[in-house]
């Protein structure tokens, strides 16, 4: 009997990119280990809550390597999102950061160099491009920091603040979001988040609103049209589908316009 000629995939060109049909893809950024999970291997680490959750949102979820073009991310993706991670400096524009003394100043593990100026090139290209950015925890202090804010490098030396989580350790509090936020508008939260932050924003960027807060007074939402950040996980808490079923509408919305 003859055997039938496997099929052969179709090219690349017909699953990424501008192919007619495909699905709404949105790009998520991982989290690198050079030697800590396997001595001398390197990985790449993601919470699946992410990618559950924006699947959840009618989403196509694409992990992305820092191995990746960026001009080929941008093809694929109709957004980004950039996940939790370690601890950031307190400025991109101070001394510290460029000599690398930041990382002796933070809380706990700094973040990995390379993922900081990857994950600074993505923003930079999502945000030339139009398409829309969602932040979490580290992702929307990178945010921040980029477009000029600053950051609170611990905020557990508050002697008045509340117990934020951190270091992989999670904690719940409650959420003030203002009234004028476009991100948020008509959005029904929970009354308590999931947070996971020792670091918080200190001067908000210029051309961005804060749009949230703790009852603490840290600012746990910051936006610009197009670029979203949240300082709490809502991946992992009850917040998860209206926040990721709005920024996917925002993706959504943004591709059809391109």
């Amino acid at each position: 009997m003859d055997r039938a000629t496997p099929a052969q995939p179709p090219p690349p060109a017909t699953l990424i990119g501008s192919a007619p049909g495909r699905p709404l893809s949105i790009g998520i950024s991982p989290s690198l280990d050079a030697g800590r999970i396997r001595a001398g291997s390197e990985y790449l680490y993601l919470n699946r809550n992410y990618p559950r959750a924006l699947a959840a949102a009618g989403a196509l979820p694409l992990v992305l390597p820092p191995d990746a073009a960026i001009e080929g991310v941008l093809a694929s993706c109709d957004g980004l999102v950039l996940s939790g991670g370690g601890d950031l400096p307190e400025s991109f524009s101070d001394a510290s950061w460029s000599s690398g003394d930041w990382a002796r100043a933070v809380p706990g593990e700094p973040e990995a160099a390379e993922r900081i100026g990857w994950e600074r090139a993505l923003l930079e290209a999502f945000a030339a491009a139009g398409k829309p950015v969602l932040g979490v925890c580290f992702g929307m202090q990178l945010m921040n920091l980029h477009f000029g804010g600053t950051l609170r490098l611990d905020l557990r030396q508050r002697p008045d603040g509340i117990d934020h989580g951190g270091g992989g350790r999670a904690a719940r509090h409650g959420l003030r979001v203002a009234g004028g936020s476009r991100f948020f508008a008509g959005l029904e939260l929970p009354a308590e988040v999931n947070s996971l932050h020792r670091q918080g924003v200190g001067d908000v960027a210029p051309g961005f609103t804060a749009s949230a807060w703790a009852p603490d007074g840290v600012v746990e939402a910051i936006e610009r049209p197009g670029l979203i950040g949240v300082e709490w996980h809502p991946e992992g808490d009850g917040s998860g589908p209206a926040v990721y079923a709005r920024f996917v509408a925002l993706a959504r919305a943004a591709r059809a316009t391109t």
